[in-house]
């Protein structure tokens, strides 16, 4: 089957609905963490390795629709300017809508993150006040 612009349009917006949940369960874990809700945070991330793991499958699919294309190494910025004249206002909102999910994604993993780190920041001063010694391995940065 040959990759269409409308198709490649429709899979950007499923890329799209998947960001959306990704950032519902940014939100949903760091409100976890300001509840010390440690099995709903587990639950949180879970779900995140599962969503993971199908973006690895759409990142494969999205490359060979673009060497379909013809726009193989073409950033989503630079879709409409690569696309026929009819479809370019629809690159345009497509390629737009997506950065934003993506932007408002990006914000809430920060948010979600930064809660975590703030949250192991205090268990560490706990532990060490507790022992009186600091703990040999910290885990409050928790960036990959």
């Amino acid at each position: 089957m040959e990759t269409t612009f409308e198709t490649y349009f429709d899979f950007l917006g499923r890329l799209g609905h998947t960001l959306e949940q990704l950032t519902e369960l940014a939100r949903q874990k760091s409100l976890a963490v300001r509840n010390d809700d440690l099995a709903a945070v587990n639950d949180c991330m879970k779900q995140e390795q599962v969503i993971s793991l199908s973006l690895r499958g759409m990142e494969a699919k999205r490359e060979k629709m673009l060497t379909e294309l013809g726009l193989e190494g073409v950033p989503l910025s630079g879709l409409s300017a690569r696309c026929p004249e009819e479809l370019r206002a629809r690159a345009r909102e497509v390629s737009a809508q997506l950065r934003s999910k993506y932007n408002v994604y990006t914000s809430a993993a920060d948010v979600a993150r930064n809660t975590l780190e703030c949250n192991l920041h205090e268990i560490e001063k706990m532990l060490t006040e507790t022992t009186g010694d600091p703990p040999e391995r910290t885990f409050a940065d928790i960036r990959a």
